[in-house]
């Protein structure tokens, strides 16, 4: 092919201006499956002298995985991994016919290659892909050999919708291995020809102009938090309410009524002081707040709106000024960490 008809083949793929391809700025994954064939084998020529080549098997599965970018209709980038299968073949000693080897040399890439593309109709998309590899080849009796390959392909690809697509596609990769013997003892060219499936991530149906309405208030936005020392609600290292808890806790139930959005949630949180172990104070935290909230649940607030939580010693509002204290003087200084948090969370809608 000369650069008169390159240039020419790239103009008008540039020129192209149909809506085939995914959208712009977009990702699209993808896989391929189909017919590997090796071809253009050319063996050391130390192995030709002296043997026989016979039994050549140049075909197999090849499969590959693909990522891409659409940068818009007509560019796109693709970074893809390939396994092309192996090629096999026999070697007879010409001196000695009962000399027989049988070898088999596999190959796979990963590539990076320029996707160009020409949309013929809303629905299909001819392209090529022009770009390079690293090839990994390996001989089964000899070696294996790495390293840069050209590669380069033409497809056609089908959308059946905006995220789904099928693609058609014959690919060709050189050079594959090397003759020396200390690598793979054979270079070979590879032609793929594979059906894929596409899938195209972030593609956004077409937006309709829809009548302005009139801008509605803007919702309150509902946070608040109530605090109620465990101290006056249960005694120490007990999650059973206290006779006087009632009262607190009636008081709560106004104040969070008032508050309580359409549709809000409540949080019912328990924690402990850091006397005892992490496994008791968790378990002791989780009873207080299910106390509370089937307190609450009792009074009015709809079961399935309230949350229970139990943070053990976390969170503890003390910091280090309880040290260097009697147990006794412990239990007093750290009352404040004993404590059940009640946090209402929603949306408020103003009336119009």
């Amino acid at each position: 092919m000369n650069k008169t008809l390159i240039t020419l083949l790239v103009s008008g793929l540039l020129a192209a201006n149909a809506q085939a391809a995914g959208q712009d700025n977009t990702w699209y994954g993808g896989a391929k499956l189909g017919w590997s064939n090796f071809y253009g084998v050319d063996h050391n020529q130390a192995i030709k002298d002296d043997y026989a080549i016979s039994e050549e098997d140049k075909n197999d599965v090849g499969a590959g995985a693909f990522l891409g970018y659409q940068i818009n209709q007509n560019l796109g980038v693709e970074l893809g991994y390939d396994w092309l299968g192996k090629y096999k073949y026999t070697a007879t000693d010409k001196l000695i016919p009962t000399d027989i080897s049988r070898d088999e040399i596999k190959a796979q890439l990963a590539q990076l290659t320029m996707k160009i593309g020409l949309p013929v109709s809303e629905s299909l998309d001819l392209y090529t892909r022009l770009g390079g590899a690293y090839a990994w080849t390996d001989s089964k009796q000899l070696d294996n050999d790495n390293g840069a390959a050209f590669v380069g392909a033409l497809g056609a690809e089908y959308a059946f919708n905006r995220d789904w697509a099928a693609r058609l596609e014959y690919q060709y990769t050189t050079p594959l291995g090397d003759k020396a013997l200390d690598k793979t003892g054979a270079e070979l060219d590879n032609g793929l020809l594979a059906v894929g499936v596409v899938y195209r991530f972030g593609q956004v149906a077409p937006v309709v102009a829809a009548p302005v309405p009139a801008p509605a208030p803007e919702p309150v936005v509902v946070d608040k938090q109530f605090t109620l020392s465990s101290d006056v609600l249960f005694d120490f290292n007990k999650a059973t309410l206290k006779p006087a808890a009632g009262q607190a806790l009636d008081n709560l139930y106004s104040q969070i009524e008032q508050a309580r959005p359409k549709d809000g949630v409540a949080t019912v949180i328990g924690y402990t002081d850091r006397i005892g172990s992490d496994a008791y104070n968790q378990k002791l935290s989780e009873q207080r707040a299910r106390t509370v909230a089937d307190y609450l649940v009792g009074k009015g607030l709809p079961a399935g709106k309230v949350n229970v939580e139990g943070r053990g010693k976390g969170n503890p509002v003390t910091g280090d000024s309880c040290t260097s204290k009697s147990k006794k003087e412990l239990i007093v200084c750290l009352a404040p960490d004993r404590r059940v948090e009640v946090k209402v969370e929603g949306i408020s809608e103003v009336q119009q």
